[in-house]
């Protein structure tokens, strides 16, 4: 086997996918793994867990802590990489130092986008993005009576819930007319958003923060752009992300909403690959090409990169990667959610849309429907086929045969396996295996 030089830029999700990955077919070639987390390997998804004291530090771990050197792998923690150059196959930190590559794999991820008109080196100004954002979250809690979140998103919605659990008062504004408008319909938010407010948690909807209030460089307050004030000590922004796309801002390597890849996760460059929320890739429900910031597409495309590195000779055949899918699941206060795919359709009459509300129940299931499949769903309450009809999505198939039987609450393999559908029972079976 040929001796390879593989350098990764990232230490989160789909980077570890890809380690685990090349090792698995390559145990000799190098791999240098530089990370601007000091941090040791942990997962994201948790933070809002941590911030809440649900789990200690040690719960937020993604793998063992000498995950890096049974793998052998050379981690650079606490750098920066300043320059990519794709011609000379290098890669440049901060710090001055320099690491030549074969085969690089960008993994970066993303950052939140802080609106301008908020000031971001205000004490009590915070994201939560990192075990840093947590930390510094938690420290300002002591004292603190009264919190603003801006955004009503996943990341929103989980720092409200564990700010209220810690004892603030919490206001969330939103600009959109519900919360969790990117993952539910109206139908479904208004059932979640009874169980927020019975916690006391308060939503402003159509709403933005037009000034941040402060003294002695705290912040205070927040002035809405209705005209409203609301006193808070603590103002998290949690309204959007952005591919963190910097260090190759300089090359010809192409980007649009994030690093554009192919099936196989390359970038216009054949040795360079992308991983994770900064890579742009197919949606297989809107059938265009986009990021998905989700913990589990990063997981698969990291898979998928590091077969492809790993790989050494024109004679492999390269994997593929089916496509994405933007996936959201929570439990908010006892009613489990989720919801993937096309869940609100712009042009509703392209579309077959089945529901049951029961909202008396805690209830709601939608599925949207397009040429006999399904494009995507919500299920609040009952998610017990969540799985099933997921499976349904990836594979495409043909649902009109038992579409009548699709919201039931005891639909499962069993009507897909009448139809036809026992290769997408053993490929379901299969993925739970790997």
């Amino acid at each position: 086997m040929t001796f390879m030089k593989i350098v990764i830029i990232g230490n989160s999700a789909a980077s570890t996918a890809a380690i685990e990955t090349i090792r698995a077919e390559d145990k000799d070639s190098s791999i240098v793994q530089i990370s601007e987390e000091r941090h040791p390997l942990y997962s994201r998804c948790l933070l809002s867990y941590y911030l809440a004291d649900k789990i200690d530090k040690n719960g937020l771990a993604y793998r063992s802590a000498d995950f890096h050197k049974k793998m052998d792998v050379q981690l650079h923690p606490g750098r920066c990489v300043e320059e990519v150059d794709p011609a000379g196959q290098k890669v440049t930190c901060s710090d001055g130092s320099a690491h030549s590559f074969d085969r690089l794999l960008i993994a970066t991820g993303s950052s939140a986008k802080i609106p301008d008109n908020i000031p971001e080196t205000l004490r009590g100004v915070f994201v939560l993005r990192t075990v840093a954002d947590a930390e510094a979250i938690k420290q300002k809690l002591s004292g603190a009576k009264k919190a603003v979140v801006l955004g009503g998103g996943l990341v929103g919605m989980r720092a409200a819930d564990a700010l209220c659990r810690a004892g603030l008062k919490v206001f969330v504004v939103i600009g959109s007319n519900r919360i969790l408008s990117r993952m539910i319909d109206y139908e479904a938010a208004r059932i979640v958003g009874t169980r927020v407010r019975d916690n006391d948690i308060e939503v402003m909807t159509g709403s933005d923060v037009s000034e941040v209030l402060h003294k002695d460089g705290n912040v205070v307050g927040v002035v809405t752009d209705n005209g409203l004030m609301l006193d808070c000590e603590i103002l998290i922004v949690a309204k959007s992300v952005r591919a963190n796309t910097g260090l190759i801002r300089n090359t010809d390597i192409k980007t649009r909403r994030g690093i554009e890849t192919n099936a196989s996760m390359q970038t216009n460059y054949e040795n360079i690959y992308a991983a994770g929320d900064v890579a742009e890739t197919f949606d297989i429900t809107t059938e265009e090409y986009t990021v998905n910031a989700l913990w589990t597409c990063a997981v698969q495309q990291g898979r998928i990169a590091g077969q492809n590195i790993a790989r050494r000779d024109a004679a492999g055949i390269p994997a593929k990667y089916a496509g994405s899918v933007a996936m959201n699941s929570l439990n908010f206060w006892g009613i489990p959610i989720i919801s993937f795919g096309v869940t609100v359709p712009e042009d509703e009459s392209r579309y077959t849309i089945l529901k049951d509300s029961r909202p008396e129940q805690n209830v709601y299931k939608k599925i949207v429907i397009a040429d006999n499949r399904i494009k995507g769903l919500i299920l609040v309450g009952r998610i017990a086929n969540a799985g099933v009809l997921f499976s349904l999505v990836q594979n495409k198939m043909d649902v009109a045969p038992f579409m009548d039987q699709l919201l039931g609450d005891r639909f499962n393999f069993g009507h897909v396996v009448r139809h036809g559908g026992k290769p997408v029972l053993e490929k379901y079976y299969r993925g739970l295996s790997t």
